[in-house]
């Protein structure tokens, strides 16, 4: 199935009265500056990493990174946090690109619903990164693992965002890229498309794109 059809099969008559993207590999290539922060500290604490350990990190908060990372270096968790923390600032200073069909879709989706960002980044960081990628003026409402008593994959922050923006979670849409967020936005009871990266699997959701790009998804954004 293609086209605008594929929207009308997953969702029906449904619109959104609100929407909540994810930032990190959904709006801005921030997983690829995140990994390489990630990789460099590991590397100088001198962490053995597993492949459950790099599923768990995929989506995860700093802090649980830098538990994480620490237990696996024997290493003091203040000072992996401190560097996870430094690393990231460092690579962020690079610059920030938008991921792509990123700035179309979020331009198209505020000029219909209000819209909010729910991230595990700490709040100053998502509002400094929306920010770099111009795409700050169009959210109304921010919520982040500082934000709510328990970052993804509880169901907080999308809870908070949907309602906070006056939409009940069941009539808001979340869009995701990790299984972490789409878990979160799922219990928290949004409807969901998922975008996940490049070669890993899709979370279960209403709908899965392979790319915000995706010329359907503005044509379906228009119909709200």
């Amino acid at each position: 199935m293609t086209g605008i059809h594929r929207f009308r099969e997953a969702f029906g008559d449904w619109t959104p009265q609100a929407v909540v993207f994810d930032c990190d590999g959904m709006l801005l290539d921030t997983e690829s500056i995140w990994n390489r922060a990630q990789a460099a500290v590991v590397e100088t604490v001198g962490a053995r990493l597993g492949a459950e350990d790099h599923e768990h990190l995929h989506g995860s908060t700093i802090e649980v990174a830098a538990e994480i990372i620490a237990e696996r270096a024997d290493a003091p968790e203040p000072e992996v946090l401190a560097q996870l923390h430094e690393a990231f600032d460092r690579e962020l200073a690079v610059g920030i690109r938008t991921m792509p069909g990123a700035t179309a879709a979020v331009e198209a989706a505020a000029a219909r619903v209000p819209l909010g960002c729910a991230s595990n980044s700490w709040l100053e960081a998502l509002e400094g990164k929306l920010a770099a990628g111009g795409l700050r003026e169009h959210f109304t409402v921010l919520e982040a693992s500082d934000t709510v008593a328990s970052p993804k994959p509880a169901p907080d922050m999308y809870a908070a965002a949907a309602r906070a923006l006056g939409a009940e979670p069941q009539h808001a849409l979340a869009f995701e890229d990790s299984g972490t967020g789409a878990r979160a936005a799922r219990d928290a009871g949004l409807r969901l498309i998922v975008i996940p990266a490049p070669g890993t699997r899709a979370p279960s959701a209403d709908l899965a794109l392979t790319t915000l790009e995706d010329p359907a998804l503005l044509e379906w954004i228009a119909t709200w």
